[in-house]
């Protein structure tokens, strides 16, 4: 079943769609980068978070990207590789609109 897509345009003017919602499959795709750095202490069963480095929150905001963004400049190809090389304004306007969906705070 294709999802809903909600269009943009960038600064620049290319368009973009990005997906309405994540899955839960997505979800835990994402919220399992953060996990990685959470540990339980069976004894008293409170958890600890390490603290979120760098590569930690770039790693979330590649991640978010690829499971919100649709399409960009009109193709569904090599899309992270596509805003990376583009301009940081685009770039920084797309992780934006695609933490709105991923409802986590990207890394920028």
């Amino acid at each position: 079943m294709e999802r809903e897509v909600k269009a943009f345009t960038t600064p620049s003017g290319k368009p973009f769609e990005i997906k309405t919602y994540l899955t839960a499959r997505e979800r835990n795709d994402l919220r399992a980068i953060y996990l990685e750095n959470v540990t339980v202490n069976a004894q008293t069963a409170q958890s600890t978070l390490a603290d979120l480095t760098g590569p930690v929150l770039e790693k979330v905001e590649k991640k978010i990207l690829e499971l919100v963004i649709a399409s960009y400049d009109g193709t569904a190809d090599n899309i992270l590789d596509r805003l990376l090389d583009g301009s940081p304004e685009d770039y920084d306007f797309i992780v934006a609109e695609a933490g709105k969906v991923a409802n986590l705070t990207p890394a920028r």
